[in-house]
């Protein structure tokens, strides 16, 4: 019986919270109480309040952040566009920034690590190079107002980057090309992969998201106009803060 009353107990709370949600009670961006106030508020068992938050967490109405609380999520998501083809020269779609703004939020990013590390055999399979293979890694963490929702780690072969140096002062993709094309290794065409799994520790901990949620990774691919990989960039993206979007003639949908 107790489990009966629990499972009831526990959906009660799911909806009303999602109803205070959907009302404007809580808002996007709001702090929910602690697990114990909200079983006091409710006079229910801690472990219904952990099954409740769970089930708001996998429905992407909130989402928690690793030592500091849990939050109301946006029912907003920005949208990552691309466009096949591309007109050359022009942007290939949406910039985090512009889709950011979009929303009304203030995006950042902030440069976290610039090393010169061997290729995993991963990395180096994108790079059509040996595993082992030295590449400039730049990683950014990029936030909405505050809120980390993309980690981006970017690697490009040392024989194309010259020197650490190129990656100086910190820069997005945009300027990142343009400083490769002085070097004669302009990205002229992109790939991207997309899979979902869940994330690693180090990836959980920035977007402050539950391990056993999903998170969608992008990994694009530079190629020079002599068809050489010059860049292949891993982002790490929220699945409830992100949708990805493609566009294309209809010509090119045999």
């Amino acid at each position: 019986m107790k489990f009966a009353e629990d499972e009831v107990f526990y959906r009660r709370i799911v909806d009303d919270i999602r109803a205070k949600i959907q009302r404007g009670d809580l808002k996007p961006g709001d702090k929910l109480p602690s697990f114990a106030e909200i079983a006091k508020e409710y006079e229910v068992s801690s472990t219904v309040i952990k099954n409740a938050v769970q089930a708001l967490k996998t429905s992407g109405d909130i989402y928690g952040r690793q030592g500091k609380g849990t939050f109301v999520s946006s029912r907003k998501r920005a949208q990552r566009v691309r466009r096949i083809p591309f007109d050359r020269g022009k942007s290939t779609g949406s910039t985090f920034a512009q889709e950011m703004e979009k929303l009304g939020l203030e995006p950042s990013a902030r440069l976290v690590k610039c090393e010169v590390e061997p290729a995993s055999p991963e990395i180096a399979d994108h790079l059509g190079v040996p595993a082992g293979t030295e590449v400039l890694v730049r990683q950014r963490h990029m936030s909405a107002s505050g809120r980390p929702v993309q980690l981006a780690t970017s690697h490009i072969p040392m024989t194309v980057a010259g020197s650490i140096d190129i990656a100086f002062p910190d820069v997005g993709p945009t300027e990142m090309y343009r400083r490769l094309g002085e070097r004669g290794h302009r990205p002229v065409r992109f790939t991207e992969e997309i899979t979902i799994r869940r994330p690693l520790q180090e990836e959980a901990e920035f977007l402050g998201v539950d391990g056993g949620l999903p998170v969608i990774v992008v990994t694009r691919t530079g190629i020079d106009a002599q068809g050489a990989n010059v860049e292949a960039t891993v982002n790490v993206l929220d699945a409830y803060a992100w949708s990805l979007v493609y566009e294309w003639e209809e010509s090119q949908d045999d």
